[in-house]
């Protein structure tokens, strides 16, 4: 199994461009956020450029303009700072559970990053409390649902209340008035200027955020389907040619090379290397073909890492300051359909993976160990009878896990037919990625299960290999430290936060 990164106790935004681990890092283990001075100088010259807008008199949309249908009228200068608290009031109206304290983390730090590439023209004195919201610990209260995928607009206004001393915010463990947060955190409510309601919310903060949560433990799944599949393989006493470098280097995919590699380091060692007598000349298409679709499943992985790393670092604002030409400019970066149709793919992927450990389970369930088979090295563990059950909680699994594949992104809906006539939907696209990473997660748990199982009904433990062996120490500590009495769900849901979350 391969173990996590060593936490961070900080991660810097400075000259290079943040990374999917590092929004983990933030989020999810509290690492504390620096921000080099030439972050801050861009931050400082896009406002600069804002303030100079105001007095060329021009209208620019959400400046010195309305937002949305009203786009065209004119805000009367003694009302330009009021309507920015109004747009982060008329728009944090979002429905549903709260979002969980690391994903609402990785939405403050993906807005922090975007304004500090100077887009946005956000006030410096924004800017800073943004980031002393994040290092202190003091986390809005955000619901779940309410955006289209064209700048998450009602999860980004409930940030952008709490800044300036409204809506609800989580301190040390407890819900309070956003006001009372902040003053208990020695942090200043924010005084808006002109443009900084807008540069609040206009941000995909809750896709860019979540996605990079998402592809962090997507890539870990991707590692450890391979190792489950291998103790598959050895558990049935499977065929380990379709493994061989001269074989899946026969059709270079990055993904398969790298599945490849991978499952031929985790069954080093192992008495199924090489070939071997008894074994059956090809094994079902389940065990055969899991480079191939292992690897596109990391194909898919990586092109989702990719498309929330450029959403990560860039400037998705609208109206986008350019500090080259000193303007701000209209325009449609708000829009992050690569990234929606970059979750859309990888939860086919995702699905293709579970069909195979799917018919995996089935095959270990009725077909069990062959007979006979020799031993070099004597090894046991406590594994519990769970086989029977698990078939048809696999089943049930893997029609969820089709359910969740299917397409979102086309289902939108027009907001406002004279002015929001397309978007996205990419956060639902990453939320149904991720729970569709959850079900995938438990079906290879049972997987581990039922390998372990067959494996631990045979005469003698056979010789595994380094990786599969990790997974299967993995089910014998988890088996013991549950006891015999524990319900199968119990000892699953254990078992998978043991291979998948430590």
């Amino acid at each position: 199994m391969t173990p996590r990164h060593p936490k961070l106790a900080a991660v810097n935004l400075g000259y290079r461009g943040m990374t999917v681990e590092q929004v983990h890092e933030v989020a999810v283990h509290g690492a504390r956020l620096d921000v080099t001075q030439m972050r801050r100088e861009r931050v400082r010259r896009a406002s600069s450029v804002v303030e100079r807008a105001l007095k060329r008199g021009r209208k620019i949309y959400g400046l010195n303009t309305y937002v949305g249908h009203l786009r065209d009228r004119e805000i009367l200068p003694e009302d330009m700072v009021d309507y920015q608290y109004q747009l982060l009031a008329m728009h944090a109206r979002g429905i549903g559970d709260p979002m969980p304290v690391p994903d609402v983390r990785a939405m403050m730090l993906v807005r922090i990053v975007g304004m500090s590439h100077g887009g946005s023209g956000a006030h410096p004195d924004v800017f800073d409390t943004l980031i002393r919201l994040l290092n202190a610990g003091v986390h809005p209260i955000v619901p779940q649902g309410g955006s289209v995928g064209a700048s998450d607009l009602t999860q980004m206004a409930a940030v952008g209340l709490v800044l300036t001393g409204r809506g609800e915010a989580i301190y040390h463990g407890e819900v309070m008035p956003a006001a009372a947060a902040l003053e208990k955190a020695g942090i200043e409510c924010c005084r808006l200027r002109p443009k900084d309601g807008l540069a609040l919310i206009s941000a995909n903060g809750m896709s860019i955020g979540t996605g990079a949560l998402a592809v962090v433990d997507m890539e870990r799944l991707s590692r450890l389907a391979d190792e489950i599949g291998c103790l598959s393989l050895e558990a049935i006493g499977g065929n380990f040619e379709p493994l061989h470098a001269e074989v899946t280097g026969a059709k270079p995919f990055e993904g398969q090379l790298a599945a490849g590699k991978h499952m031929r380091e985790s069954l080093s060692g192992s008495y199924i290397e090489g070939r071997r007598e008894g074994a059956s000349v090809q094994d079902p298409v389940s065990f055969r073909v899991m480079p191939q679709v292992h690897g596109a499943m990391r194909e898919y992985i990586a092109f989702a890492r990719n498309a929330v790393e450029i959403e990560l670092n860039s400037s998705g604002d609208n109206p986008m300051v350019s500090l080259r030409s000193d303007e701000l400019i209209s325009n449609g970066n708000f829009d992050p359909l690569v990234l929606g149709l970059s979750f859309e793919s990888v939860r086919l992927a995702l699905a293709h993976v579970a069909m195979l450990s799917e018919r995996r389970i089935n095959r270990l369930r009725f077909h069990g160990i062959p007979a006979g088979r020799m031993a070099a090295w004597r090894l046991r563990f406590p594994f519990r009878p769970y086989a029977g059950p698990s078939v048809h909680s696999a089943s049930a699994l893997l029609a969820e896990i089709k359910h969740l594949a299917n397409p979102v992104t086309l289902a939108t809906t027009l907001v406002n037919p004279d002015a929001e006539d397309h978007s996205t939907l990419a956060p639902q696209s990453v939320t149904l990625a991720r729970t569709l990473l959850h079900r995938l997660q438990t079906l290879l748990t049972i997987e581990a299960v039922m390998a372990c199982d067959v494996l631990g009904d045979a005469p003698e433990l056979p010789i595994l290999g380094v990786g599969s062996l990790a997974v299967c120490e993995a089910v014998g500590d988890v088996t013991t430290a549950t006891g015999e009495d524990t319900s199968a769900a119990v000892f699953c849901e254990a078992l998978r936060k043991r291979l998948f979350e430590t």
